[in-house]
């Protein structure tokens, strides 16, 4: 029996031949691990892969074929990183090197090439296989297909998707947010208190000062990091009230901000308002930290329609269209997330000369 033929059900592994890049097989606890796989998951609804320290496939089923977009008579001693996305190969590598003989916490929603320009998300589940001391290691992947294609998917799966995206995101900053605050922050002011009183009581303020003025700079950038991950402000004081605390907080002194809201938007719902709210972040810190602008102006709009957002910046521009950025870079795929909410669109032209961005979020 060889490897390409995967129509067999398999309940003796002994009966099994291998991959060139596992020419011995399974020995001890392996041979159990295996066999059980074999028996229970040959015809899914799991396809598995079995593959080796060096991530090369050693045997594997039908349904993982089908959720990796693979003939099997092409999967002969590949690398499982030869079905996923450039982007998810970090994720992967570091779920191999720290997985146990249990079954770790599953890698969700990572993406596995399918057709050009087309993709799908898969859940990995993966364990170690016991081995005596003498063999390789052997490693088990389980894959799930998630029920989910952005690319195919109706208006109200795109909307469910992504909302478990930013919920799932917002969720994180929340608790980022709050352990800075409430932990870090409390820990640097109670640092500040100490400084002070040692300077009061033993003098060396000379010496002192600059350590004191270096730990009021640090409280101020938590406190930053703080309002930008959890924007209280735009809770308790309104949109526009938010966007010039975050102008604030961003402003340098080589970077000149112009900003042109639409008063309209204070009635607009809180839940679109945050939308434009994190839509700009986003912007601004693109502008900041990619174009080197020294010039950065929003105009925020308001039809019966869709609010409009509007960034331009006087900056060196961006080196990617669109779609590559879109591939590399985080920042424009959470606002690409966060519009598709609200079927929104995104628009950007770039030069030597600055950027423009223009952003609908439809109500």
């Amino acid at each position: 029996m060889v490897i390409d033929n995967m129509s067999t059900v398999y309940t003796n592994t002994s009966d099994m031949s291998f991959s060139s890049s596992f020419p011995d097989g399974p020995t001890g606890e392996q041979q159990k691990d295996l066999a059980i796989f074999f028996d229970a998951f040959h015809g899914g609804p799991f396809g598995y892969l079995f593959v080796n320290e060096d991530a090369l496939a050693v045997h594997f089923n039908d349904k993982v074929c089908e959720l990796l977009c693979i003939d099997p008579l092409l999967f002969r001693n590949k690398s499982i990183y030869d079905f996923l996305l450039d982007e998810e190969h970090n994720r992967i590598r570091d779920l191999l090197e720290s997985c146990t003989q249990s079954f770790a916490e599953p890698v969700r929603m990572v993406k596995v090439k399918c057709k050009k320009n087309r993709f799908r998300f898969v859940t990995i589940y993966m364990k170690r296989l016991a081995s005596q001391l003498d063999s390789g290691g052997l490693y088990i992947m389980l894959f799930l297909k998630n029920d989910f294609n952005p690319l195919s998917a109706s208006k109200e799966e795109n909307e469910a998707f992504y909302r478990a995206i930013i919920e799932t995101q917002e969720a994180e900053r929340e608790f980022i947010g709050k352990s800075l605050h409430e932990s870090i922050a409390q820990e640097l002011y109670a640092i500040r208190i100490n400084l002070q009183r040692y300077m009061m009581e033993h003098g060396h303020e000379q010496q002192i000062m600059p350590i004191k003025k270096m730990l009021n700079d640090t409280i101020f950038k938590v406190q930053n990091i703080s309002n930008d991950l959890v924007p209280t402000v735009l809770r308790d004081m309104g949109f526009q009230k938010a966007i010039d605390d975050m102008v604030f907080r961003m402003t340098r002194s080589d970077v000149r901000f112009l900003l042109k809201l639409d008063k309209e938007i204070n009635s607009e719902g809180k839940e679109i308002q945050f939308c434009a709210y994190r839509v700009i972040q986003e912007l601004f810190n693109n502008c900041l930290k990619h174009t080197d602008a020294r010039r950065i102006s929003l105009k925020v709009g308001v039809t019966d329609d869709f609010i409009g957002i509007t960034v331009e910046d006087n900056g060196q521009g961006f080196s990617r269209d669109m779609e590559s950025a879109l591939q590399l870079g985080t920042g424009l795929r959470n606002i690409r997330n966060r519009i598709a909410l609200y079927a929104g669109t995104m628009d950007m032209v770039s030069s030597s000369k600055g950027s423009k961005m223009q952003i609908k979020l439809y109500k």
